[in-house]
């Protein structure tokens, strides 16, 4: 069965992290993500597509319930520039296989190169996804996000490359290893050699 991309919207970290604290505050609504997704666009639907990408990443998260469990070390944890880009990583790509898709794709990219262009992972996620234009629609949201998350750099336009993390706190490392068994549910957390797998080339 044929992948879908999923994600249509960029939403920013700061509008994630504000739309986090509300849901472990318990006061997050649809009525206050969409105050929040009208702060970034305009027009009825752009905003009710972005308030659902909201709760989708926040609320809805599959991560959301461990969050919930670890809320203290989860603010700690967003403190850092590392650990903040860790965590923010793992709630797209645990939200959205489009992103854990990706990520893994720009691992192995970036495990033996420096540099990487946005025409390389568009070919090499139409295997994945088939070559039609929601495919690159996705990556120019997800790709921003990524940026402002402080997990990529893009030196010059369409050329991205990976900033080296310096992660302070277990609960960034925890979080971002259940995102990827989040997308890899047979697999056997207690027993799966994570560092092996190129979804991990970010914290090495």
């Amino acid at each position: 069965m044929e992948k879908t991309v999923g994600i249509n919207q960029r939403i920013s970290i700061p509008i994630i992290e504000m739309a986090m604290k509300a849901s472990l505050d318990g006061i997050f609504t649809p009525e206050y993500a969409a105050d929040l997704a009208a702060g970034e666009y305009q027009g009825e639907n752009r905003i009710k597509k972005a308030r659902s990408i909201i709760g989708k990443l926040t609320l809805r998260n599959p991560l959301f319930d461990y969050i919930r469990e670890q809320r203290q070390d989860y603010f700690e944890a967003i403190k850092y520039p590392g650990d903040r880009a860790l965590v923010f990583s793992a709630l797209i790509n645990a939200a959205y296989m489009f992103g854990y898709d990706a990520m893994c794709i720009l691992g192995k990219l970036f495990h033996v190169q420096e540099r990487v262009s946005t025409q390389v992972i568009v070919n090499r996620m139409s295997s994945i996804y088939a070559c039609n234009r929601t495919l690159p629609n996705g990556l120019y949201c997800i790709m921003p996000m990524y940026i402002e998350a402080g997990l990529l750099n893009r030196p010059v336009t369409g050329i991205y490359t990976k900033n080296e993390l310096d992660i302070k706190t277990e609960f960034a490392r925890n979080i971002y290893k259940k995102s990827f068994f989040v997308n890899n549910q047979m697999l056997d957390e207690d027993f799966y050699e994570c560092e092996e797998n190129s979804y991990f080339e970010f914290w090495k």
